[in-house]
């Protein structure tokens, strides 16, 4: 028989807490945490490890990642939304100014010098 092992804190001390769903319920004694015996839910870490490798190369999309892993395309979303939150913001310092130039504003701006077909 394997040993339980506390799902929260990895403590293996525990006792029978009543059975939830057909499943023998345990108690955590040095944490309280009630669990079962049963396997974690959820796709294994190295799965979404892979999925922010796929998407941080910038070639593929959400859908074609949960297509590759046979997981759903929510479910990418979610593991990189989750994992972008983890990320502090960047620090950038106050004496840097940032000044962004659109060549096509520029472009469009300019008016005609000639009206009609330009002579030859």
């Amino acid at each position: 028989m394997c040993e339980l092992v506390c799902k929260r804190c990895g403590g293996k001390d525990s006792v029978k807490s009543g059975i939830v769903r057909g499943h023998q319920r345990y108690r955590c004694k040095s944490c309280g945490c009630h669990f079962t015996a049963t396997k974690r839910c959820g796709k294994p870490h190295m799965m979404r490890v892979l999925t922010l490798l796929l998407y941080g190369m910038g070639n593929m999309s959400y859908r074609m990642i949960a297509r590759l892993l046979g997981v759903s395309h929510v479910s990418v979303y979610a593991w990189i939304k989750a994992e972008a939150k983890k990320i502090p913001e960047p620090k950038i310092p106050a004496d840097i100014d940032v000044l962004n130039l659109d060549e096509m504003w520029h472009f469009l701006k300019k008016e005609p010098k000639t009206v009609g077909t330009p002579s030859v």
